[in-house]
């Protein structure tokens, strides 16, 4: 049974286009180039016919794999995309933080690498964090209001109790925040220096420098089916989801 390519209306098009060009205008161009080789006679020594020719082979590659995808593609329609969880075809905002970076900095301070994952969701060690005289700079990147979610966060899971958490430096307001739902914190985007942006797409639309992450890779699978709170880690990266919205552009056919 043929594999099933889910993309986006947007990946559909620019896979047409590359279609398009490759057929219109590079074909072409590399037929005219091996026209020419073959008019200058012996073909056994001549560099310019093997790489056009070579260059045609990977052309004629491209187009079988382009029409394979296209022929079993899965579009996907905004009735698909449940954006109560990170799914394809969402753009999910995370708060990054790297806890190698983290651990340099604080390596005279008397911190561990636990420390600094604990930070990240504790306002105890938050505060201990951010009063060390290197200034971790990934605590920065979280507001108050990530502290009072996680606070929430801690005590539904009943990692602590609420005399535990209190004793951590929370405020009994803090401790109120609901998780989920209504009261749900919302998050300073502006403050957020460690915020970032991704649509989670097939593997064959990833394209990692304008944002565009597969539901394959670490980052994206690590992501896939998570919740508005969620805290994930990758290798010594910490990915916080703070936003979960259909990436509309993306659908527009």
């Amino acid at each position: 049974m043929p594999k099933e390519y889910i993309m986006t209306a947007s990946g559909k098009r620019e896979l047409e286009e590359r279609l398009e060009h490759i057929k219109m205008v590079e074909m072409p161009a590399v037929v005219e180039e091996i026209a020419k080789a073959r008019a200058q006679g012996d073909l056994s020594e001549n560099a310019e016919y093997t790489i056009a020719r070579e260059e045609q082979a990977k052309l004629q590659e491209e187009i079988d794999n382009i029409n394979e995808k296209l022929s079993n593609a899965k579009i996907l329609e905004e009735s698909d995309i449940d954006d109560d969880v990170v799914s394809i075809g969402c753009m999910v905002d995370v708060i990054e933080a790297d806890v190698v970076d983290g651990m340099e900095e604080t390596v005279y301070a008397g911190l561990t690498r636990t420390d600094i994952i604990e930070g990240f969701l504790t306002k105890m060690s938050v505060i201990d964090m951010r009063f060390n005289r290197n200034g971790l700079d990934i605590l920065k990147d979280l507001t108050d209001d990530d502290y009072k979610a996680a606070g929430a966060e801690l005590l539904a899971s009943k990692r602590y109790t609420k005399d535990q958490l209190l004793d951590k430096g929370f405020a009994e307001a803090d401790l109120d925040v609901k998780v989920k739902g209504k009261g749900k914190v919302k998050i300073d985007k502006q403050k957020c220096a460690g915020l970032r942006s991704y649509t989670i797409v097939g593997s064959h639309e990833a394209d990692a420098l304008n944002g565009k992450i597969s539901n394959e890779s670490r980052v994206g699978s690590a992501l896939m089916g998570k919740e508005e709170g969620a805290v994930v880690m990758v290798g010594d990266l910490l990915f916080k989801v703070v936003g979960i919205v259909i990436d509309k552009k993306s659908l527009k056919k």
